[in-house]
Formats: C-alpha cells, sequence, structure tokens
C-alpha cells in the first residue's frame, strides 16, 4: 500500500462457551483495545471515525437484522459516527478490518474501529424450564455455519461429499453420512484431505502431530478457549467426527469479541506517545471462484496479491495465523499460500517446522480448534495473536524476533472452495 496504516490498538475477551451479552464482550473488547491505542473508553469515542461491526449469527439468534451494529453500540454510547453492519462467513472479522483500512486510504478519517462478535447460542434465563430448547441449542449453532453455504443447493453438496467420500474411500454410498450432529463443513474439509492423502499421501499421523502442536500452543495463551495439551497418539484415539478428522482436529464452537483500532499516518505522527504502532503492509479481500478440484485455490490466490502487495514473499514472514477449521487447514493453507509444496506440506507441517521456535510458528495462539471459532470474531482474535507476537507481550508463547506476521481467514464455502478470504500482514513499525 503506497499510502500507510497502522493499526494502533488491539482488544479481546477470552473465548468461551458463554462469554456474556453482546453489549458486555464488545465494551470489554472495545475498552482494551482503545486504552492500549492511548485512548480514554469514557471520553474519547467521539474521536473514532467509523465503526465496521462484524457478526453473522446474531440475527438467526435474536432475529435483530439490519442495524444489529447500531443497536449494540447505541447502548455503549458510541453515537453519531458511521456504524457499518458487516457479514461474510467465517471471514467477516477480517472484512470488517478491510473495511476500515479502506475507509483510513480514502482519507474520510484518520481513526477507525473493527469489531468481530460472536454468540453461537442464545441468552435465556432459567433455561432448564425450557428442555425442548434446551435440548435444540447444539443444532443451533450447527445451523449458523449452514448458512454460509448456498441454501437452494445443500442438498447437492450433501451428495456430493458423500460420493467423493465414498469413491476415495471404497466404502458403499449408503454408508457415508454429511452433517448431522456436526457442522457440516467438518465433510467439506474431510473430503479435502482425502484428496490430499490421495494425490499427496498425507496421513492421518500427520493431521494428528499438527494437532497436537496446535493444542500445546493453546496451553500457553490464557484467552484460549481450550488449554489442554494432548499427544498426537491421543489425537488419534479420540472421537472420530468424519474420516480422517478425529474431534481434537475440529474446531469447537464457542463464544467471543476481538477489535482493532486502525489509524492514518497522519495520526499516528500528531500522536507521539502511542507505543508499538504495527504498520498493516497488506490487507487484501477477495472472494472465490469456480474452479477444479486441485487447481490454485482461493488461499493461494490471496496470499499471491498480499505478498505482491506488500512487497514481500513467504520467506519474510516470521509468524503465521491459518484458518483450521479443521487441522487440515494448516496442511492446505500452508501450501496454497507458498510456504512449502503442496507434496511436502504434510511432512513440513508436522516436522516441528511450524511449532513454536520452527522456521514458521503457526498457529502459535492455539489456532481455530484451540483458542477457538466465534465465526464474526475469528478474523481479529488472529489479528490481536500477531499484534501481541510483533509487540513482544506474548509470554510464555513469545517467537523470539517476530517483526511480520500474516493471518488467513477464510468463510463460507461456494462451489469447492471457500465463498470469501481475507489475509493481512502487518508488521512492528
Amino acid at each position: 500500500m503506497k499510502e500507510k496504516v497502522y493499526i494502533i490498538g488491539v482488544g479481546m475477551i477470552p473465548i468461551s462457551k458463554m462469554a456474556g451479552t453482546y453489549e458486555s464482550m464488545c465494551a470489554e473488547a472495545i475498552r482494551e483495545a482503545m486504552e492500549d491505542a492511548g485512548l480514554s473508553y469514557e471520553g474519547d469515542k467521539d474521536a473514532i471515525g467509523g465503526i465496521w461491526y462484524g457478526n453473522c449469527v446474531q440475527g438467526m439468534l435474536t432475529s435483530q437484522h439490519c442495524v444489529r451494529g447500531q443497536v449494540v453500540l447505541r447502548r455503549l454510547n458510541f453515537e453519531k459516527m458511521p456504524i457499518v453492519n458487516v457479514e461474510n462467513a467465517c471471514a467477516t472479522a477480517t472484512t470488517a478490518l478491510n473495511q476500515a483500512v479502506n475507509h483510513i486510504l480514502a482519507g474520510v478519517s484518520e481513526l477507525g474501529l473493527a469489531v468481530g462478535i460472536e454468540k453461537m447460542l442464545p441468552d435465556l434465563e432459567n433455561l432448564d424450564k425450557y428442555p425442548e430448547i434446551k435440548a435444540a441449542l447444539p443444532y443451533m449453532g450447527l445451523a449458523a455455519f449452514w448458512a454460509g453455504c448456498e441454501q437452494d443447493r445443500k442438498d447437492q453438496y450433501i451428495e456430493h461429499w458423500r460420493h467423493q467420500k465414498s469413491e476415495i474411500l471404497g466404502i458403499p454410498y449408503e454408508e457415508t453420512t454429511v452433517g448431522g450432529d456436526r457442522s457440516p463443513f467438518m465433510d467439506y474439509y474431510a473430503v479435502k484431505a482425502l484428496q490430499g492423502m490421495k494425490k499427496y499421501g498425507y496421513t492421518q499421523e500427520q493431521l494428528a502431530r499438527i494437532c497436537a502442536k496446535t493444542h500445546h500452543h493453546s496451553t500457553m495463551n490464557p484467552k484460549a478457549q481450550y488449554q489442554k495439551d494432548m499427544t498426537w497418539e491421543e489425537v488419534m484415539a479420540d472421537k472420530l467426527v468424519t474420516y480422517p478428522l478425529t474431534r481434537p482436529m475440529c474446531a469447537p464452537t464457542g463464544e467471543g469479541c476481538a477489535a482493532a483500532i486502525v489509524c492514518s499516518e497522519r495520526y499516528l505522527k500528531e500522536h507521539s506517545a502511542i507505543k508499538d504502532p504495527l504498520l498493516i503492509r497488506a490487507s487484501i479481500l477477495i472472494s472465490g471462484r469456480n474452479r477444479g478440484d486441485y487447481d490454485q485455490d482461493i488461499s493461494g490466490r490471496g496470499a499471491e496479491i498480499a505478498f505482491r502487495q506488500a512487497g514481500l514473499t513467504p520467506k519474510d514472514i516470521d509468524l503465521l495465523e491459518v484458518h483450521d477449521a479443521t487441522t487440515f487447514g494448516e496442511i492446505y493453507q500452508t501450501a496454497q499460500a507458498g510456504f512449502c509444496k503442496p507434496e511436502h506440506a504434510g511432512e513440513y507441517c508436522s516436522s516441528g517446522a511450524t511449532s513454536l521456535g520452527g522456521e514458521l510458528p503457526t498457529n502459535v495462539s492455539g489456532g481455530l480448534i484451540s483458542r477457538g471459532h466465534p465465526v464474526g470474531c475469528t478474523g481479529l482474535a488472529q489479528v490481536y495473536e500477531l499484534a501481541t507476537q510483533l509487540r513482544g507481550r506474548a509470554g510464555l508463547r513469545q517467537v523470539k524476533g517476530a517483526r511480520i506476521g500474516m493471518h488467513i481467514n477464510g468463510g463460507g464455502v461456494v462451489g469447492v472452495e471457500e465463498a470469501s478470504l481475507g489475509i493481512d500482514i502487518l508488521e512492528k513499525a
């Protein structure tokens, strides 16, 4: 980018199954981001030139559509500035950040706020009095994932994935299943993993070793939803979700909120007291396309654009956060983005190269599978991790000497790839 835009404040609440109300989650994350940026939460709200409120499921859970952000943020005394509601499947929060960056680049204002928030379950008092609703709650969260797919073609997706699983595994079509007690995207990733196993020789043990690595990273992240160490053998022996994916390899549903304050170079120069600003070297947003199963995918195309915008190559990246809705996502996106060749990706990611202390520390936050995956929050949760690392504030999970970080955040499925994808590359300024 010719003009310079900076992240000067980030905030994030711990991700959990039930994290609070929309207002309480927003207040906590935004307060942390504003104070991190040297702003007073009580006194400096009018300084913010625009807010991008990212969320996917609020309408489904509360029937509050159209003005979600205006409703929640007005209750927190954010008034007058433009508030834009952003919904873009799992790439929602990254989209909110991208639009805030473009707002600054356009010269409309000097200071912007991006928020990503998600609840996957409704707030209901005395839930035990409503056993039918309580029993249905787990499926409400899963239904939200189906919303990121073509609604009038869902049956076609189910049939396609079942046929592919049947063909690759050599089992009768009647013995294959899709969805039910799991997000349908677990089947989408399972099919992609099976294709990789068939074409490149990836193994379930490689997936288990990568999964164990990522879960170990989460034990050093106090804001992760799960902070449990697991051996790769334990990962292999856990409940099978859909072959080759076991339960620890799959992201859980959860709730969370993350926020980022972005500013212009002019604003940064006028506020010399700001600590540890981060230069946004690239911020890109693209959509999927129709392609063959093994053609370059949206992650590869997005990474090429991001590296070109940043004037960098994969060798310049010190740490990486990828969209591991399942562990296979790390293998797939690492290869697609150019950090290794597809035929070597399984071995590379399971060798320790992507572990803390390796040549490309990846998902040191614990990733989606352990930090958690509140859909509309995830992209900014990744950005929060990059900011924490690049500023040297990550404690036990600190990547030594980290100066440049990158995240990849995909959302939804249309055809054979994600419907949308956002990437940001940040540099310690």
